[in-house]
């Protein structure tokens, strides 16, 4: 009896552990290639999930520790992303969809989303041509027709604002909610600006069950949203 049960114990210890190795992955993949299909604007979408163990963890208490997303060179028409990422902590996940190898994302207590938008593709997007940009932390600087001006960036109302004195004021707009669906905060880091927003939804690119979720947008509980 005793050897039975060591035998039990083993092939559990032996199946867990298969699953832990087999199954997050698939998991990954499966949501790369839906969002992959969400945003064929993106070069490149990796996906990784992170809390070992995500699959013993997911089925005794239904979440999933922590679900990371990145997207590469995104050509938007507005203007041309160099990176999206989007963390969600606290995964409340469906155990059915899990053992199938998928990701349902019913609830979650936190979202990051970060965004990288260079100095190259801001002056492609910009409304004035010939504009060479350079971007300092904190600061920004155009040129034109061999004139100077050092200008302050402000993220505000969905656009990328610059104001250089003598020069005109441009602007060039982002993504709207349905890309970026939060407020977000911006600030110029060495040759790009740096985007952020923590998410009050999760982005619909993010969801398998689209039509279902399309009219129960995927929000975080008041409670949770800050630590």
């Amino acid at each position: 009896m005793i050897r039975l049960l060591v035998v039990l114990v083993v092939v559990v210890a032996v199946v867990a552990v298969a699953a832990e190795v087999v199954v997050p992955p698939r998991i990954e993949e499966a949501v790369a290639e839906r969002v992959a299909q969400r945003v064929p604007e993106a070069r490149s979408v990796e996906v990784e999930l992170e809390g070992f163990p995500v699959v013993a963890r997911a089925l005794a208490t239904g979440k999933v520790e922590r679900l990371v997303v990145t997207l590469e060179e995104v050509a938007r028409p507005e203007l041309t992303i160099d990176s999206v990422e989007v963390q969600a902590q606290g995964i409340e996940v469906a155990r059915r969809a899990l053992v199938d190898g998928e990701v349902d994302l019913e609830r979650i207590d936190r979202g990051e989303l970060s965004a990288l938008i260079t100095e190259a593709d801001l002056e492609q997007a910009l409304p004035v041509r010939g504009v060479d940009l350079t971007l300092t932390p904190g600061r920004a600087e155009a040129t034109v027709a061999g004139q100077t001006a050092g200008s302050d960036v402000e993220v505000r109302e969905g656009e990328v604002r610059f104001d250089f004195g003598p020069l005109p004021d441009v602007s060039v707009p982002l993504p709207g909610r349905d890309f970026f669906p939060c407020p977000l905060r911006g600030a110029v880091v060495e040759g790009a600006v740096r985007l952020g927003c923590t998410l009050e939804r999760v982005p619909d690119y993010l969801l398998r069950r689209l039509e279902g979720a399309a009219g129960r947008a995927l929000t975080i509980p008041p409670s949770r949203e800050r630590p």
